[in-house]
């Protein structure tokens, strides 16, 4: 460990200590950070996405560490992910290998603390799930890290302020700015003149790439609420953004698409009673709608008759294609794609059949038997669809993550409208609810659609037609993997 002068120097100088016995460089926007720590009680940092704030925040902690006697370091995140597999393991990261550090300092997963003093002297994590795993840190030193702390509820912050008490009470808490409203909000707002409130934007950033700046403004552009919060480090608009833009549907409409016609997706959308609508939308090669069927007050064994039928109908016009039936099976779609499934068998052999009639063979005759075994089967899937299920990346290289598969299929109906991808039809009621649902980016820094309720307080009806095309564009990543 390092004698008692260093000590007393790395204390007042947190910029060397990184430098000097964690072998890092931290730049200009994290020397700010660091000495910001330590010149003030309360540090709040609102931040576009990779500028480097795990890494700063697993400096102060092993900073803090050794620097002071007995201290106590709690250490929050929104979620067990970003606080174990991320910034636990950022401070295990610097703590690896380091001769200074590792006779002394003990690192596991759930404490790093001084050789002999696991009581007394340490750092530990807490999910910030339940206000009470904060209370109890009381000492002369004590150190809080609130990882992303947009998205920790002003509940956990309670305990926090009222440790706040002791002669060596620090507090930094680092995130993207997704919320308008709570503490970590008031810290850069009204409540500003108590924290030393720093903005980094990303694109004042060495770490950040100018590669993850340009794909955000070519997929959401400079004026939309995922390029101030995941980019520019500012917080949302106070009204959301709509998902897609009317521009695009309507040069959607004006493309002239002649796909391979190799593949058919059919999404189905269903709905019973009352002003909501089943919708049966087909798309060829996911590139060019056909035309789209709408229903109204049928039961779901009629919804799945009318499938039967489009279904029939492609597979005997285009005889190489296979044919993807996507159902939402959220609700009474899942009566639909039960009846389809367990018609499946019997759909291709009724296909087979007429496949054979339509070649002058008659497959009931055993002497033609065999000529009709030549004859090709239809490829037919009936895939198994939730709009309430995980989220993710439309494709690897985007730079945001959607919230559930709601944003997921609608991010594959954007990005494909956006890129001039996907023609669809002049229909009013089709581009209006593409263009009518907003989004915001929630408090994990995802992208969530406004939800169907929200919609109709509005004054909008549900997205029908539109949930059906993305149904169309849609692999489930379950389904994709099996076939």
């Amino acid at each position: 460990m390092l004698d008692d002068n260093a000590i007393l120097y790395y204390a007042d100088n947190p910029i060397d200590f990184v430098e000097d016995i964690l072998h890092a460089t931290p730049d200009d926007k994290q020397r700010n950070i660091l000495r910001s720590l330590r010149d003030y009680s309360m540090t709040s940092v609102r931040s576009g996405h990779g500028i480097g704030k795990s890494a700063v925040e697993a400096w102060s902690v092993i900073w803090f560490m050794v620097t002071r006697p007995f201290p106590k370091i709690p250490c929050t995140a929104p979620t067990q992910h970003q606080l174990y597999d991320i910034l636990w393991a950022e401070i295990s990261k610097w703590m690896r290998g380091n001769p200074v550090l590792k006779k002394d300092l003990i690192w596991t997963q759930e404490k790093l603390y001084m050789s002999g003093q696991p009581e007394e002297w340490f750092a530990v994590p807490r999910t910030a799930t339940n206000p009470e795993a904060l209370q109890g840190f009381h000492a002369d030193h004590v150190l809080y890290i609130i990882d992303e702390a947009s998205g920790v509820s002003d509940k956990v912050f309670e305990p926090v302020l009222g440790a706040m008490t002791g002669p060596d009470a620090k507090l930094l808490m680092m995130g993207n700015p997704t919320r308008l409203s709570g503490f970590f909000y008031d810290s850069h707002h009204k409540n500003r003149g108590s924290y030393s409130a720093i903005h980094v934007d990303g694109r004042d950033s060495i770490r950040v790439s100018k590669k993850f700046v340009d794909k955000i403004i070519e997929m959401f552009g400079e004026d939309s609420d995922v390029f101030r919060v995941r980019v520019a480090g500012e917080f949302p608009k106070s009204t959301p953004d709509s998902f897609i833009a009317m521009e695009w549907c309507e040069q959607a409409t004006k493309l002239s698409i002649e796909p391979p016609e190799q593949r058919i997706d059919i999404g189905i959308d269903v709905a019973r009673f009352g002003d909501d609508s089943s919708v049966l939308y087909p798309v060829f090669d996911k590139q060019k709608s056909d035309k789209i069927e709408q229903y109204n007050h049928n039961r779901t064994t009629e919804i799945a008759g009318y499938a039967v039928i489009m279904v029939k109908r492609y597979a005997m016009e285009y005889r190489e294609a296979s044919i993807h039936v996507k159902v939402d099976c959220d609700g009474l779609g899942v009566g639909v794609y039960d009846n389809l499934e367990e018609q499946k068998d019997r759909i291709i052999d009724d296909i087979w059949e007429d496949r054979c009639r339509e070649d002058g063979l008659n497959p009931k005759d055993a002497h033609q038997w065999d000529a009709c075994q030549r004859v090709q089967k239809p490829d037919i899937h009936i895939v198994e669809c939730h709009f309430g299920g995980s989220g993710g990346k439309v494709d690897e290289d985007d730079p945001v993550e959607y919230a559930n598969s709601t944003g997921l299929m609608w991010g594959a109906v954007r990005k494909a409208l956006k890129a001039g991808a996907l023609q669809i039809p002049e229909n009013d009621t089709l581009m209006t609810q593409l263009s009518n649902r907003k989004y915001r980016v929630n408090k994990d820094g995802r992208i969530e659609l406004e939800r169907k309720e929200e919609m109709k307080k509005r004054g909008l009806k549900s997205p029908d037609m539109a949930d059906a095309l993305a149904l169309a564009l849609y692999d489930p990543p379950e389904w994709t993997v099996n076939w």
